[in-house]
């Protein structure tokens, strides 16, 4: 008898033939960036699978048309970076404005400055002082040394399976590129093991980085975590004196003062960064004065700390547009309220076919995961311990390929990544595109009933 993973894989071969097939123009553009130079084809791992990544010609709205002319709606949001879909007109308008008062401004400062900086620290209770950078990673980079300069202290603790950015990953073994600070690695949610591992270290533990959210080794599942057990985490950083850092630099789509506001907890440090660009790089790092203060040049023990391109008007302006058109405190719970709704649709339909499918999440961060026991289990609130129930079983993710291949296909829908069907909605989204997506998920499931079945026997 077959496993679900043979069987999965089989069908997954059968369309991903079907994808290279349809799919000329973007294998001849892989290779192209191969033979160019390009190490691996591609320029971001992220975004690279095989048979090979496709390549978009033109994008707006919630559409994009790939190299060989389909037409795909689009779910990814560019992974949360692409909250207010492809080329938002005021994006653009700000943005060339920006461009004819001229956006080499060389090293001045510039008057968008204090615009952004204004929003951030009237919508984040966290942030009384903001630094600006490029990206999330540099925020997050920024955020870990100014705790390592102010505490005097060298440790970080963070999530076994946490990623806050190229240089900065929660693994015991080390990635190649990271940054060679000493780490301490804990699990999501066992409570009882983060407060004697923060006592342990408490004399040379400068920082906690966390994202507010559950987290697993192999999957981020986006799920805002119980308020006790973040409130456990602040308290005790409170305690020993080390900074708590919130990278919120995805988790700040989830209410108009980021996830820190839907649980009542502050961070020292928070970090933003992608949509906030709205497409343009943009990355923020801030906090409470007693941990950002020493950024200040005049303070007696400034950090010597910059970048070139921080404050580059053309980003500035762009973010500006996002904070004043485009994502109003009303608009970002309207659109989270449209996730939460769909992710209930979706588990829904799962139920109705039987089928071992979970639309895990908060808002409009979602992640599906293909198994049949639950992932989350029941969360209470008032509880500081919580764990996590993930199937290690390689058919979960081979079903999560199978539904991409499918959904990309049969109904022209970018569903994720082949590696994650993480769906991170994007405001361009209509209802008829959300009743599309139920519709091609209900024909896979369908398709596909037998194999699922058997998924669903083994996970």
């Amino acid at each position: 008898m077959s496993t679900a993973f043979d069987l999965l894989e089989t069908e997954t071969l059968r369309l991903k033939q079907i994808y290279v097939d349809k799919n000329k123009k973007s294998a001849e553009a892989f290779e192209n960036n191969k033979k160019s130079g390009i190490a691996g084809g591609t320029n971001r791992a992220s975004i690279h699978w095989t048979p090979f990544p496709l390549t978009f010609v033109e994008a707006h709205g919630a559409e994009a048309t790939t190299a060989d002319g389909q037409v795909v709606t689009d779910f990814l949001g560019n992974y949360t970076a692409g909250l207010f879909g492809f080329s938002p007109e005021p994006v653009q308008r700000a943005v060339s404005q920006a461009m004819e008062r001229g956006h080499a401004l060389g090293g001045a400062a510039n008057l968008e400055e204090s615009k952004v900086a204004g929003y951030f620290t009237e919508r984040f209770p966290s942030i009384d002082m903001i630094r600006f950078s490029n990206t999330g990673t540099e925020a997050n980079s920024y955020a870990i040394h100014t705790a390592r300069a102010v505490t005097g202290k060298n440790k970080i603790l963070m999530y076994d399976g946490a990623y806050h950015g190229a240089w900065i990953h929660g693994s015991h073994k080390e990635a190649a590129l990271d940054t060679p600070y000493q780490k301490i690695i804990v699990p999501y949610g066992d409570i009882d093991q983060i407060m004697r591992a923060m006592d342990e270290n408490a004399h040379d533990l400068a920082a906690i980085i966390i994202e507010p959210v559950m987290v697993n080794p192999m999957v981020y599942l986006k799920r805002v975590a119980p308020r006790a057990y973040l409130q456990k985490i602040r308290d005790k950083c409170s305690e020993i004196g080390c900074a708590l850092i919130i990278d919120e630099v995805m988790t700040s789509r989830l209410s108009p003062g980021g996830a820190q506001e839907l649980v009542g907890i502050e961070a020292d440090i928070t970090t933003v960064g992608k949509y906030f660009g709205g497409g343009f790089p943009f990355g923020a790092f801030g906090g409470k004065e007693y941990w950002m203060s020493r950024h200040d040049p005049s303070h007696p023990e400034t950090i010597n700390s910059g970048g070139t391109f921080n404050q580059n008007a053309l980003c500035l302006a762009a973010t500006r547009s996002v904070l004043e058109e485009l994502w109003s405190p009303d608009k970002c719970v309207e659109h989270n309220l449209r996730g939460d709704r769909f992710r209930n649709d979706i588990n829904n339909l799962s139920k109705k076919h039987a089928v071992p499918c979970q639309a895990c999440g908060t808002g409009s961060l979602m992640t599906l995961i293909w198994q049949n026991q639950d992932v989350t289990g029941q969360v209470d609130e008032d509880s500081a311990f919580h764990q996590l129930n993930f199937v290690p079983n390689k058919a979960v993710f081979k079903a999560t390929e199978l539904f991409w291949f499918h959904m990309m296909i049969h109904h022209d829908l970018l569903a994720g990544s082949p590696k994650l069907n993480y769906l991170t909605l994007p405001t361009p989204l209509q209802q008829v595109d959300y009743d599309n997506f139920l519709l091609g998920m209900e024909d896979f499931f369908q398709c596909f009933h037998d194999v699922l079945k058997v998924l669903a026997s083994e996970t």
